[in-house]
């Protein structure tokens, strides 16, 4: 029997299990071509983040509600240096200073006059800070990425993240923007002004000025044998 009489001696069924069969494989297809694409700008934006050794910028945040209202909520500036260190520094409409330092965050609040201390578990943790200092392939798994326009969107793939997607954006290879959409629909964006990339840091940098009588939470898990933060 010839292949062309095979073809039309076909039943209902089978020509419906083979339309199924090719709707499968076709799905299957894109999914790898989808997947490969995703690898391909994980990996892209791995290097492009990598390439940062050292950030400074002013900021601007801009807070977008579901609505469309907006709102500027804070400005500032951040430096962060990939060794480990990460500043957070706002100044508008309050003071607050948020460091990190290799495993240790410190939340600094001049009005309250209070120094918060806690655990940064740079591998368990995800957060723009966290992507920065680690940009790691690892790091990047945890999403799915797209890719358009200069324009990275991050999906996360497991449950429990604080946002629904993140997205990245460069302009003339400089980092420009950072957006991200929240469980109540409300998207943060943070734009930078004034960028400088790898031009080297002081140490005082990273340094708080804590005024006399703060007070400091510790909320770190001590050892008996660990010595004492210098900010206690």
């Amino acid at each position: 029997m010839n292949r062309g009489i095979v073809v039309y001696s076909l039943t209902p069924l089978n020509r419906q299990v083979c339309w199924i069969t090719l709707v499968l494989l076709a799905s299957w297809g894109s999914i790898a071509q989808s997947d490969e694409l995703s690898n391909r700008y994980r990996e892209a934006l791995a290097k492009q983040l990598l390439n940062i050794e050292t950030f400074q910028a002013s900021f601007s945040q801009i807070a977008i509600a579901q609505s469309g209202a907006t709102e500027i909520s804070q400005s500032g500036r951040v430096v962060f240096d990939r060794s480990g260190k990460f500043l957070w520094e706002v100044s508008e409409p309050f003071e607050q200073y948020i460091l990190v330092t290799e495993d240790t965050r410190r939340v600094y609040d001049p009005d309250l006059e209070q120094l918060t201390i806690s655990t940064f578990d740079i591998e368990s943790q995800t957060s723009f800070a966290n992507l920065i200092l680690t940009s790691t392939i690892e790091i990047l798994e945890k999403f799915e990425i797209e890719f358009e326009d200069d324009q990275y969107t991050l999906l996360p793939l497991e449950q429990g993240q604080d946002f629904v997607r993140l997205k990245i954006i460069f302009e003339a290879e400089k980092l420009k923007t950072i957006e991200i959409l929240d469980h109540l629909n409300t998207v943060n964006q943070f734009k930078f002004t004034d960028v400088k990339i790898n031009i080297p840091l002081d140490n005082d940098e990273f340094e708080l000025e804590v005024s006399e009588g703060t007070e400091v939470i510790d909320q770190r898990t001590k050892k008996l044998d660990q010595p004492v933060d210098d900010d206690e």
